[in-house]
């Protein structure tokens, strides 16, 4: 009795992690799209045929609200800065603005074809000056602590790696003095150094 007492316990405590770790996945469109097209209808009107266009991109919703319906609004840093803005020569919204797809392509590398999508995979100093500089700004912009989780999987357009998705419609910290980019009142306060008097 007892050893059946075990088993049922230990089932039911493992029986709703198994089943929550199926429905993150189920949870998760982009990912299942290779295996099922049933799956484009999570965002599309219809499975699109290869080579068919569409302005609206044959999207359940408007174009700027269509991700919206899985994911927050504020999902990382710098969709408050881009709100607005042309969204060229990336696909851009109803109004050829910016729109989550702009920068991310949320379909997975072989949906389709020929199409190339990149991960997330930045070196030490772009590490380093979201850690100094981005998250100190943000967390001063929204009022808040920001937690920052590195989540490599994220379907982007071109890679981040070396700006050079950034640099489509930025210009590069390259191109730049990098004395611009940081915030001196933060950093060297402290020391009253005024950084611009040499």
């Amino acid at each position: 009795m007892t050893g059946r007492s075990l088993l049922l316990s230990l089932l039911l405590i493992l029986l709703p992690a198994g089943l929550s770790a199926q429905e993150d996945e189920e949870e998760n469109p982009h990912k299942e799209m290779l295996e099922d097209q049933t799956v484009c209808l999570d965002c599309h009107t219809k499975v699109p045929k290869e080579d068919e266009t569409s302005p609206d991109y044959f999207l359940v919703d408007l174009p700027s609200e269509n991700c919206l319906g899985c994911h927050e609004e504020m999902e990382h840093a710098g969709v408050k800065e881009h709100e607005g803005k042309e969204a060229k020569p990336f696909p851009g919204d109803e109004n050829g603005k910016i729109a989550c797809f702009t920068c991310h392509d949320p379909h997975p590398e072989g949906a389709i074809k020929g199409r190339v999508v990149y991960d997330a995979d930045i070196n030490e100093r772009s590490r380093r000056f979201i850690e100094l500089v981005v998250v100190p700004y943000v967390e001063e912009e929204v009022g808040n602590e920001v937690k920052v989780e590195e989540n490599k999987e994220v379907y982007l357009r071109l890679p981040i790696a070396n700006n050079e998705l950034c640099a489509k419609c930025h210009e590069t910290f390259k191109d730049t003095d990098w004395r611009r980019y940081v915030i001196w009142d933060k950093f060297y306060a402290p020391f009253s150094i005024d950084p611009f008097s040499y």
